[in-house]
């Protein structure tokens, strides 16, 4: 899903290009990406999805193809105070556990926001 940029002297670098979640990823693919990269945070409803591997740019690339195609208001956030994320506010838990619940394994189960 994502484009390597390497060669044979420089180590491979994760890149996110322009329409890559608009033209590639489904709801099963995006229930997979939470399975590994997603965290729920306290309140059940708010998730981040880990994307610190890439810098500012490319997160604002990822949230807005996010809340374009699947009607989000996702926003980049500082993490940590140096790695910049995707957050998935609460108003997005609805739409979130119902395009993804149907492709959650059960012991991950635990990822689907709280309606």
């Amino acid at each position: 899903m994502f484009y390597i940029k390497s060669t044979p002297y420089q180590k491979a670098i994760k890149t996110i290009q322009e329409g890559l979640i608009l033209n590639h990823l489904t709801d099963r693919g995006l229930a997979y990406w939470i399975m590994g990269d997603g965290s729920l945070q306290k309140d059940r409803k708010t998730m981040i999805l880990h994307t610190q591997s890439y810098n500012k740019n490319e997160n604002l690339i990822l949230s807005r193809e996010l809340n374009k195609k699947f009607g989000f208001k996702s926003e980049v956030i500082l993490h940590k105070k140096k790695y910049f994320v995707v957050k998935f506010n609460s108003k997005d838990a609805v739409t979130l556990h119902n395009l993804i619940k149907p492709h959650i394994i059960e012991s991950l189960k635990y990822k689907i926001p709280v309606c």
